[in-house]
């Protein structure tokens, strides 16, 4: 059984004007076009949907059932075809993004909710992995956006947006004996127990080349942890020191405070942009390169 959309149309035409021949009038079709069309979907349906009462008609049980149906059916019609209109529009659609936690943390959210106030129908899902899974996960998302110096394995389809530097900041709780000092040089933590990120971090792989530069050993790392929350969570249970963006202390935070290092541990952050990125991901890139050139700079 199929049914045609057009002989639909000409079946709600004829319940909302009650006559074969006003609903000839409403679809601007010729009278016999119309009632070949309504004998074509009875066909369809294998019953009869209405019979003629004097001048107009009646619709039968089934009728009335079809006719909700029906209206459901146009109205489901009306909508994809105004999305697709959005789509057309770039009004609509999804992104895939893959961010490192710390600009899926602290950076992305606020820039995403100005997004969705202009754009509130299209929807950006955010995987928060490590930079490195980010850089390996470009086959499968839209864009990216890592702190950290770019691998040769970047993958040769993406184009590489430079937005600015990050600065990495010690943690540490209020009371800290550091906290006497303005700024922390790498030595002075040699004395400290200290929380790392895990492997394939930006945060970790810029401190590790610093520290192996400044220190020419291997640091006393206390913990080694995935993610910035669970980094930031031991140092408030004194576990330890952490290093992290100067973005990722939250607002308000009553318990740690920060500390620059010196001389200035500074990472690059980098929009990557591969080929396959639709016009809609462009519309997202367009909004993101300016609103993080300009947080990057406070």
């Amino acid at each position: 059984m199929r049914i045609h959309p057009d002989h639909l149309a000409s079946f709600v035409a004829l319940v909302q004007t009650g006559s074969v021949s006003a609903a000839a009038k409403k679809r601007f079709l010729t009278q016999p076009a119309i009632s070949n069309q309504l004998k074509r979907l009875q066909e369809a349906i294998g019953m009869d949907l209405y019979r003629r009462q004097g001048r107009g008609v009646q619709l039968t049980g089934i009728g009335e059932a079809f006719y909700i149906h029906t209206l459901k059916v146009q109205q489901s019609m009306h909508d994809l075809n105004s999305f697709a209109d959005e789509l057309h529009d770039l009004q609509a659609g999804r992104i895939y993004l893959s961010a490192s936690q710390t600009i899926a943390g602290s950076l992305l959210p606020a820039a995403l909710v100005s997004f969705h106030q202009r754009y509130p129908k299209i929807e950006v899902f955010v995987d928060s992995v490590n930079s490195q899974q980010v850089f390996e996960s470009m086959e499968h998302h839209d864009l990216g956006l890592v702190e950290s110096p770019l691998p040769s394995s970047v993958p040769e389809c993406c184009t590489v947006k430079h937005l600015g530097k990050d600065k990495i900041v010690t943690v540490m709780p209020i009371n800290h004996p550091l906290t006497a000092y303005s700024s922390i040089e790498l030595a002075q933590l040699e004395n400290y127990p200290l929380i790392w990120r895990e492997q394939g971090s930006g945060t970790r792989d810029i401190l590790e080349r610093a520290w192996r530069t400044t220190i020419g050993k291997p640091p006393r790392i206390q913990l080694c942890l995935g993610g910035v929350s669970a980094v930031l969570e031991s140092v408030r249970q004194g576990l330890g020191i952490g290093m992290v963006s100067q973005f990722c202390l939250p607002t308000g935070e009553s318990m740690l405070t920060t500390r620059p290092l010196h001389p200035q541990l500074l990472r690059p952050m980098s929009l990557l942009q591969p080929s396959h990125a639709s016009p809609l991901a462009k519309k997202l890139i367009d909004f993101l390169i300016p609103y993080l050139r300009s947080r990057l700079k406070q």
